[in-house]
């Protein structure tokens, strides 16, 4: 039970700082303040054209998941951290491939081993074990 407990603080601090750092970006970029992951801000340069692929293509896999999981499965109740899992999977996966076929330093890598423990965590409170808990 305590194990469950920490499971779940520590998902929703971690939700939560990624959330707030996904409201606070684009207010920043209205205010000409560009900001990109984790916090690296531009003076101007572009954002990493290798970023902007690697979340370009989670998108439309994401996309594609959801429309398909539309088209054979209907309607079926979604909570909010099963989007986040999907999400951070595809965005886990395609930044390794894009880095990978790049041939970018291993010092980017440190993305993807983030977004896989992102991953990893969104995947371990989605179970239906801990769906309860977040209701």
């Amino acid at each position: 039970m305590v194990e469950k407990k920490i499971i779940k603080l520590t998902a929703k601090i971690l939700l939560g700082l990624l959330g707030l750092w996904a409201l606070i970006i684009p207010i920043l970029y209205i205010f000409g303040i560009t900001i990109y992951f984790p916090f690296k801000i531009s003076g101007g340069e572009d954002m990493p054209y290798h970023r902007l692929q690697a979340v370009r293509i989670a998108v439309c896999i994401t996309f594609s998941y959801f429309t398909f999981r539309f088209l054979f499965v209907e309607y079926s109740r979604l909570y909010p951290v099963e989007f986040l899992d999907v999400f951070l999977k595809s965005l886990t996966l395609t930044s390794f491939l894009v880095y990978l076929s790049i041939g970018l330093e291993l010092k980017e890598y440190v993305l993807v081993i983030f977004f896989l423990g992102c991953s990893i965590i969104t995947h371990i409170i989605s179970g239906k074990k801990f769906r309860k808990y977040f209701n």
